[in-house]
């Protein structure tokens, strides 16, 4: 039973040879744990409902249109000319045309063709701007849940971790309390990815 008092002491718990006269001096036995506020933004970056990353989708979502919209086509024709002309002999106007090669002509022409379009309506107000505006109004929601449900489970620890040191009790009601004491660390652990733990060390 000493060595579970002493175990439990060491981790915040029963400290019998302490004799506290104000709610300071009891609280002050945890400073070196994380606090509260500390935890909500742990859990915050964990779940990335930090207010900085909806400022970055909205400015994303706003400049968006910014960039045109490129369109680029091409074509090319390809002739079948046999690379000669035909003239006609000044000193014998009513005979046969004669064949002379061409070596001027090209059987391939290509086009290319580029565009650029703006949407100006969209500069304004434009479908992915509201499909941000209606996806950080749910992320808004979840990190209210988180945070709520965060502070709880973080206040719901100290309290456990100041009864066990004013009201060690006997060796059943220590260890009810200890393995109560690991869930609610375990609670703040999944909430924050384990940086809640890695904060104690």
């Amino acid at each position: 039973m000493n060595l579970l008092i002493l175990l439990l002491a060491l981790m915040g718990g029963v400290h019998a040879a302490d004799n506290y006269t104000s709610p300071d001096q009891v609280l002050a036995r945890f400073k070196e744990e994380p606090e509260v506020r500390a935890v909500q933004q742990m859990a915050l970056e964990y779940s990335q409902t930090d207010p900085r990353y909806l400022e970055g989708w909205m400015r994303a979502s706003k400049s968006a249109n910014l960039l045109p919209e490129f369109q680029v086509s091409y074509g090319y024709s390809q002739g079948y000319d046999d690379g000669s002309i035909y003239l006609t002999d000044p000193n014998n106007p009513t005979g046969d045309p004669l064949l002379q090669p061409d070596d001027t002509s090209s059987g391939v022409d290509w086009d290319v063709d580029l565009r650029a379009k703006w949407r100006l309506d969209k500069l304004v107000m434009s479908s992915e701007r509201i499909r941000v505006i209606s996806e950080a109004q749910d992320v808004v929601k979840l990190r209210d849940k988180i945070l709520e449900e965060v502070t709880r489970v973080y206040f719901d620890r100290r309290r456990l971790q100041v009864e066990m040191l004013l009201n060690p009790g006997d060796l059943k009601a220590q260890l009810k309390n200890e393995l109560r004491l690991q869930e609610l660390t375990a609670q703040l652990d999944a909430y924050t990815g384990g940086r809640f733990t890695a904060a104690l060390k």
